[in-house]
């Protein structure tokens, strides 16, 4: 929300669907960094 209100300030235009874009890969590669580390911290011998 804080990137939205900076970009609105600036004139930029964000559009749900190129934010849910971009916040879709970052969060797969967080809960995918997550779940290895988890993977490799408790499962791994």
């Amino acid at each position: 929300m804080v990137v939205l209100g900076i970009a609105a300030r600036n004139d930029v235009r964000i559009s749900f669907w190129e934010f849910t874009k971009y916040g879709l890969v970052v969060t797969v590669a967080t809960v995918g960094l997550a779940a290895a580390y988890l993977w490799l911290r408790y499962l791994a011998v």
